[in-house]
Formats: structure tokens, sequence, C-alpha cells
């Protein structure tokens, strides 16, 4: 069983390349080339996408354009998120590959829901990021509708852990802890969070290579979702430091948490690494990183 992995550079991907190659499966992680439309392998060969497919089981679909500019247009994501999934699926389809996961996100659901997000009830992205992971969640499927080839779009929580420096609010308390010796929370701290340790995402993400089925989303998240006030006083206990709350003009009570019932029915995954465990993880690294 060979797995295509795009974006397997990146810092999902190479979290999944690594437990790929720990348990012995074979696989190819590709990256973009000078010449349009072709990929490189880890090998240095140039092929098409649909040369780099063929006689795969699976291709895991990571590769696409993260937010770094919140002001950015939906025009901004189209061509990395939704046209190259478009690619990667028709590809897909003619190799005759079993399986594409393509890596969605929490976003695809608005920050004003008051109940973890379900599946077929609640997707409706409220930024540009959000929409254009949901329209290409859109071309997978119409891509594989019909075809021999199984698809998954996995809606991912706010993935921590490892050797990720992206866990937000949590590192600038750390840093502050550190510096200052206090904790600050903005407000009331009642938005709600959901963080995903990468190891786990990488298990969710294997998994459902093997899936095979007509195309789903399925959420992907932590053990369960927690308040920012929550996330603070834990960096506080683990720290050994005081948590003060700051004052606002205007409360953020942004909720993005998931409903894991079809992820736990469908690919029996459960997530393994408490955010607990997360801000424990991080608190020591940041030690190992100023000593």
């Amino acid at each position: 069983m060979t797995v295509v992995i795009t974006g397997g550079r990146g810092y999902i991907g190479q979290h999944v390349a690594a437990a790929l190659a720990a348990a012995g499966t074979p696989t190819r992680v590709l990256g973009r080339a000078q010449t349009p439309g072709t990929y490189l392998d880890q090998t240095g060969a140039e092929a098409t996408l649909e040369d780099h497919l063929t006689g795969a089981s699976a291709v895991v679909h990571l590769a696409g354009k993260l937010v770094h500019d919140r002001e950015a247009a939906l025009e901004d994501y189209l061509p990395a998120n939704v046209d190259l999934t478009k690619a990667v699926a028709d590809a897909a389809v003619a190799a005759g590959v079993g399986c594409v996961v393509h890596a969605s996100s929490r976003l695809v659901y608005p920050a004003t829901l008051t109940a973890p997000a379900i599946e077929d009830r609640d997707a409706a992205p409220d930024t540009p990021y959000g929409h254009s992971k949901l329209l290409a969640e859109q071309a997978l499927s119409g891509a594989v509708e019909g075809s021999t080839t199984s698809a998954l779009s996995l809606r991912i929580a706010q993935v921590t852990g490892g050797d990720h420096p992206g866990l937000g609010v949590v590192n600038r308390w750390i840093r502050e802890a550190r510096s200052q010796g206090t904790v600050t929370v903005l407000g009331e701290g009642v938005a709600v969070r959901e963080l995903v340790h990468v190891d786990d995402v990488a298990r969710a993400l294997i998994t459902a290579a093997s899936y095979r089925g007509e195309w789903h989303p399925v959420n992907v998240g932590g053990t369960e979702p927690v308040t920012i006030a929550a996330l603070g006083s834990e960096v506080a206990r683990v720290a050994g430091v005081q948590v003060t709350h700051a004052p606002v003009e205007s409360e953020d009570r942004s909720s993005f948490a998931l409903d894991h019932t079809r992820a736990n029915e469908m690919l029996r995954y459960e997530a393994r690494v408490s955010w607990q465990a997360i801000i424990a993880e991080a608190w020591d690294a940041s030690g190992e990183v100023g000593s």
C-alpha cells in the first residue's frame, strides 16, 4: 500500500510521513516542481500528478494556503485550496487511487455556534479561508462522484503539539509567565476552542486512507472543547503563576467545538492527547528553547 502525501514537507505532513514510515508503509511525498503542472517526489523525480499517483492506494492531500493575512480575500485562497484539490482529485480518479483524504478545517463552521458543530448541519463559513476549504470539499466530492475512488474531508480542529510554534495565545501566555510571572486573560475568557495534537491528527489521516465509500466530511478534534479562561488557568498552574483578567471593549464569545460522533463511528477515532497534556508539552518545550 503506497500512500502519496501532498504537502508532506509541512508541519502535519512530516508527522504523517514519519508515522507511515514507522509502520513500514511506502510513501511518496510531493512538492511543486519548476515546470507548471509537474511535481517532485522525495527522490527528485518530476512527473504529473497522475503519474505520481499511479499505483497508490491513497493520497493524503495536505497542500494548501494557510491563513497568513486575515484581510486576504477569497480569491487569494482559491488556487491553492480549491483548484489544487480539484487537480489532485481528478488525478486520483484517473489513476484509480483507492481514496483521497483531504485535510479540511474547523473554519468551515461559523464562530457563532453554541453547540459542537455537526458535519451535515452546521457548515456555513464566515471567513474567506473557511469558505475556500468548503469549496475544496465540494470540488473533491464532485470529482470522485460516480468513480471507484473514495474520499473523505477531515474537518480538523486547532492543531498543536510536537514541534509546532502555532499554539497562539497559549504560547503568548507561556512567554508572559516566564518573563513576567503572570498569565493575562483578555476579558472573561469565555470563547471556546478545541485543541488536537498533531499525532492524533496524523493517526486520523492514516486511518482515513483505508476508507472505501462515498465522500463525507468528518470532524477530527481533541478530547474536549475548552474555554480560553480554562486554558489560561492551566498554563498558570503549570507555570506556578497567577491569572489576571484584563478588560476588553468587546468580549470574544466565538466557539469552535466539534461533534465527534461520525469520527467515532466511521474511523473509530478518538483523540488520545488531552489539552492539559498539550499545554504541559508546550511548557516543557519552551524551557528547552530558553535554556
